[in-house]
């Protein structure tokens, strides 16, 4: 009798040790779960918004330019840029570049926003298409870039209330026209500030050449392609909590396919043929999301951004008219 008793109270003592047991290594995974999934997070916002950190962008913008044939140094002989400063409602410091019209007769200004690695320079060709047809010229450095002092970006969640610190500069400083005109990641920045209530009160005309569809589909590339064998929705998951928590702001939010949803600017939208970066499908997709019933859409026989380069008379002559209606 004592015996089973005895026993009984082992077999108690045991499952009570076991279960004890199991709850600590329970707890131990979720820790360390957690502890990995906070470490892909912060690491993956971290080095998305650090991107740019170090990176020669002028230098770059000038080497493109030479693959493409431009003249960077005759332009800058021909041409007085003016250099100021305004500041967004964020306290960032938004270097401007600015160009005057060749023509007595000023339309207007044109914005015209830079791509990612890049700065102002890289737009040189389309401040020259600008300044002969007769509009000023308005060039930023986006965050991270140029003489930026903002080392930090954000795929154009932030970088759109530059570019609404920049267009109440001109509603303050001159007449005409408003057009913001960007390529690649700063057609995305355009993008997202079209779909603003700002951009509807205050701009005409807004041209988005090669911008991508979202941050998201950016970082997955770079995910996948470093065959990680975790999935890229998890890591997704991660990084839009580090990035709410961190800077305030998730993958959805610099959305540019669901952001012009909401985009009643009148809007062209130029797609390069042969761009396998911001590809047909996508530049459709997008186009496709746009919410103003003014807009067209330009597919160009080109590689990404380069439809000025290739056909500086048709991509001005539909820039143009497309500004004129």
């Amino acid at each position: 009798m004592k015996t089973n008793i005895k026993n009984k109270i082992n077999k108690k003592s045991k499952y009570k040790i076991f279960k004890i047991a199991t709850s600590i290594l329970g707890i131990i995974i979720l820790i360390s779960l957690v502890g990995f999934s906070s470490f892909i997070g912060i690491s993956s916002a971290d080095g998305l918004i650090n991107y740019n950190k170090g990176n020669d962008t002028a230098g770059n913008s000038r080497k493109q330019l030479e693959i493409w044939g431009y003249d960077t140094k005759k332009f800058e002989k021909n041409y007085i840029v003016e250099k100021l400063t305004t500041k967004a409602e964020d306290d960032n410091i938004v270097p401007m570049y600015k160009y005057r019209s060749l023509k007595p007769d000023i339309k207007g200004t044109a914005i015209l926003v830079h791509g990612f690695g890049g700065n102002y320079i890289c737009v040189y060709p389309q401040v020259e298409m600008y300044i002969k047809e007769g509009f000023n010229v308005i060039a930023i450095d986006q965050r991270a870039s140029g003489a930026s002092t903002n080392d930090k970006l954000s795929f154009g969640y932030y970088e759109k209330l530059d570019i609404k610190a920049v267009v109440d500069y001109v509603k303050n400083n001159s007449k005409g026209k408003i057009v913001v005109h960007g390529f690649s990641m700063g057609a995305h920045t355009s993008g997202l500030y079209a779909s603003t209530q700002h951009a509807k009160e205050n701009i005409d005309t807004v041209v988005l050449d090669g911008p991508f569809d979202c941050m998201e589909s950016m970082y997955l590339d770079v995910w996948n392609q470093m065959n990680t064998g975790l999935p890229g929705e998890y890591a997704v998951f991660c990084t839009n909590i580090a990035l709410r928590l961190k800077y305030g702001f998730t993958f959805n939010d610099a959305n540019v396919k669901i952001a012009v949803k909401d985009c009643e600017v009148p809007t062209l939208f130029i797609q390069s043929k042969k761009d396998t970066g911001s590809t047909v499908n996508m530049g459709e997709s997008i186009f496709k999301n746009i919410k103003t019933k003014k807009k067209e859409y330009w597919e160009v026989n080109s590689k990404h951004i380069m439809g000025y380069i290739d056909f500086p008379k048709e991509y001005a002559k539909k820039v143009f008219n497309f500004i004129g209606r």
